[in-house]
């Protein structure tokens, strides 16, 4: 695979942007299905690990050979054999929801790593075909086996009349995937995003609760000596009238 195959594929013109840090131009060339099937939580700790060494070039199904090809190129190193024991290659395909057995328990959602299911607690949910990367994560969390991953038709095949033709066709086919891979890198960052913040967000409220309880317990306290000092003062003086 050369360079110019890289290029065609919408990988090599990000990957071997001039000054671009080398885990971002290892993250291009990958899939951005977010699956964890390399054992990362998702591409870019993927390509963190594959960039530090900790990692093989070839733990990505989804990308397959050729993926496994793009990154032996982009690093300067031998191609290996995608690894089955982190599964095979399989087609393109979306997940889709039974809507007479789904319970709406979101648990879907909730794994989702690109946000492509949409519902709510015990309302029947739904996916975004256009955004769904196939990853399978909602499978096995679903209690009802509601989610059936289903083939999306392949592109039509690009025939060969002329250079500039089949080129052209390719060049517009692989523009294309890349936009649906920057697509589900953003929708991955933006939910990633959002969990942290949310998470910021439970700690700041937490925190805000046991200030106002500390708060409260101190309030308390002071109005509890001050009505102790009251009722003593009061005790004392009957004692003193009593004496007289």
């Amino acid at each position: 695979m050369n360079e110019n195959f890289l290029i065609l594929t919408g990988m090599g013109y990000t990957s071997k942007a001039k000054g671009s840090p080398l885990v971002d131009q290892i993250d291009a060339i990958l899939p951005q299905t977010q699956c964890n099937q390399c054992d990362f939580p998702g591409c870019r700790p993927y390509a963190e690990a594959i960039a530090n060494g900790d990692a093989e070039i070839n733990q990505c199904p989804p990308g397959g050979q050729e993926g496994v090809d793009a990154l032996a190129e982009l690093l300067g190193v031998e191609t290996l054999l995608l690894n089955e024991e982190h599964g095979e290659t399989k087609p393109k395909r979306i997940a889709l929801v039974d809507e007479k057995v789904c319970i709406g328990c979101t648990l879907c959602i909730k794994a989702c790593p690109v946000d492509a299911f949409v519902g709510s607690s015990k309302v029947m949910t739904q996916v975004i075909a256009e955004e769904c990367t196939g990853c399978d994560l909602c499978l096995p969390v679903c209690p009802v086996d509601c989610i059936d991953m289903v083939e999306v038709k392949p592109a039509k095949e690009i025939l060969f009349i002329n250079y500039l033709q089949f080129y052209e066709e390719l060049y517009e086919k692989q523009t294309h995937e890349k936009k649906q891979r920057t697509i589900a890198k953003r929708r991955f960052e933006f939910r990633e995003m959002r969990i942290e913040r949310n998470k910021q967000e439970r700690t700041d409220l937490l925190e805000a609760r046991v200030i106002a309880l500390k708060e409260k317990m101190a309030k308390d306290k002071t109005q509890k000596e001050t009505i102790e000092a009251a009722m003593n003062r009061v005790s004392t003086s009957k004692a003193d009238d009593e004496v007289k």
